[in-house]
């Protein structure tokens, strides 16, 4: 059925179905903008100086999948065509901008260029672009007014479309699955640039992610509904629950956890009253990750203690996604090191908070979110918190780098939340306010074990352990009993605080919490 035919030339025009020209206009117009820069993406796909040809042919071929499937969802009678052309004008300028300034094409570039003025884009014109304005616009477009697209019946037409449209959706899942670590572990270390380079599906996602900001802020927001919770305290007591989230900490370089390569706890392991739990993570992207510890149903946490009437705030140092709800975020700011935040700028405003405390029930969230994001690594700790040399210092973590400075910098990041932690447990010990103190962290990290690096897994994938067993700490100034389990999941924690809290409400799973008073 997708076999191309032999093209008759009658007229001029060169007669071909509308399924044979989605499948080669796709591939061709595919092929020809991304050769003109394939070797920014090739220096990706090297693992140890080997290149991953399986790699990079997979993600070239699954991209390819994917745009026929775009292309073939909106190409159709009237707007075959026309998609086309633009298409190639996109194109054809973002291959030359690529090629020349080595820039990424995504959705900040995109707003920028429809809002460049003359006298910029006078600036950004070379005799250089002669060729490409050429070869990959003015040449194309010509060969796209010499064909006579021919289309069969309705039901023809629509069967053909939709298998064409499912099959290639399927192969290019089925290969992004297949050779999901070395296309993730280039994107990673590429900082997503091998994404933004992909034409012409870079300014294709571009173009929608813009639309459905400008949808979202224009369109007339519909009256929110109250939200459907119940929530009140059953008993009154003092208490400060402050639930401290980290990012992309594991188990494996806490000494706490039995780490001995070298000392990543030296401020912790001094406390005799902290408790290590065996915390688990089921996802390894922080948007998905962060509701698993902090919202039920479609409910945060936050505005759960907040209709139940305790005072509620999230201190943040990067977003927590909405997971605050009613609560709302307090973002670090005037930080400490020449303007540059660090995870430990969060600490000045749970200080202030303390203060004002004198009684009843009170919920902080703090969100450590510099945590142990690679692949810069060093950028997540100051300067004094270097202490494990050498350090990885590029981005390129798999070719750049040893496995002894990877893990240093790495390490680096456990040092610096150690003493993070510490500082924000030494100011709770000071307040003498009565409390009860949770860390855990949002998922672990890979690093270089087989072959993976940094974190997150297709769908329906299990974490490896390095990413699935993370730190889950607690210690707290009241008595406590804990409920022994051989893993806690992270949304036990949310049915924990509540317990604490002594919250009853209709989102809530008693036997979930693992901590009682």
């Amino acid at each position: 059925m997708f076999s191309v035919k032999k093209y008759r030339i009658n007229n001029i025009k060169l007669k071909v179905s509308h399924i044979s020209f989605c499948i080669l206009y796709s591939t061709l117009s595919y092929i020809a903008y991304n050769a003109v820069n394939i070797d920014k993406t090739a220096k990706w796909f090297y693992l140890k100086n080997e290149f991953d040809y399986i790699g990079i042919s997979t993600f070239y071929i699954a991209g390819l999948c994917i745009f026929i499937a775009v292309f073939t969802l909106f190409a159709h009678r009237w707007t075959i065509k026309p998609l086309a052309i633009i298409l190639i004008i996109l194109s054809g300028v973002s291959a030359y901008f690529i090629a020349k300034y080595n820039i990424a094409i995504d959705h900040h570039m995109v707003k920028n260029a429809i809002n460049t003025d003359t006298t910029e884009v006078r600036g950004l014109l070379s005799i250089q672009m002669i060729p490409y304005f050429l070869f990959l616009i003015v040449l194309p477009i010509t060969t796209i007014f010499f064909v006579q697209i021919t289309f069969a019946a309705p039901v023809k037409y629509l069967f053909r479309s939709i298998t064409l449209f499912a099959l290639a959706i399927f192969i290019a899942i089925g290969l992004l699955y297949a050779q999901f670590n070395p296309i993730h572990r280039a994107a990673n270390m590429s900082n997503k640039y091998i994404l933004h380079q992909l034409i012409p599906l870079n300014h294709i996602q571009s173009i929608i992610s813009i639309i459905q900001n400008y949808v979202k802020t224009h369109l007339p927001e519909k009256d929110k509904k109250e939200i459907k919770v119940s929530a009140y305290t059953s008993t009154q007591d003092n208490l400060v629950v402050v639930l401290a989230i980290g990012e992309s900490a594991r188990q494996k370089n806490f000494s706490l956890y039995g780490y001995t390569r070298q000392n990543t706890n030296p401020i912790l392991s001094k406390d005799k009253d902290l408790h290590m739990l065996n915390g688990v993570a089921k996802f390894g992207s922080t948007l998905y990750a962060l509701p698993e510890i902090l919202a039920k149903q479609g409910v945060p946490l936050p505005t759960i203690t907040a209709k139940a009437g305790i005072n509620t705030v999230c201190y943040v140092h990067f977003s927590l996604y909405d997971n605050c709800g009613t609560a709302g975020e307090i973002k670090v700011a005037n930080c400490g090191h020449g303007g540059r935040c660090y995870d430990e700028d969060v600490i000045p405003l749970l200080n202030e908070n303390l203060k004002s405390y004198t009684s009843g029930y009170r919920f902080i969230v703090l969100h450590l979110g510099g945590g142990s994001h690679g692949p810069n690594y060093q950028k997540r700790y100051p300067p004094e918190f270097q202490r494990f040399h050498p350090m990885c210092l590029d981005a390129d973590v798999v070719n750049q780098c040893t496995i002894d400075e990877l893990y240093n910098s790495y390490d680096n990041t456990i040092l610096y939340t150690d003493y993070v932690l510490g500082d924000i447990i030494n100011k709770l010990d000071k307040s003498s306010v009565p409390y009860v103190f949770i860390y855990l962290s949002d998922h672990g990290e890979s690093l270089m074990e087989n072959d993976r690096v940094f974190h997150g897994m297709p769908p329906g994938i299990p974490l490896p352990p390095e990413q699935k067993h993370v730190p889950l700490i607690v210690k707290s100034s009241i008595p406590l009993s804990i409920i022994e389990r051989q893993e806690y999941r992270q949304p036990d924690v949310f049915d924990t605080i509540l317990d604490l809290l002594s919250i009853e409400s209709n989102i809530t799973d008693k036997d979930g919490s693992f901590l009682k008073k």
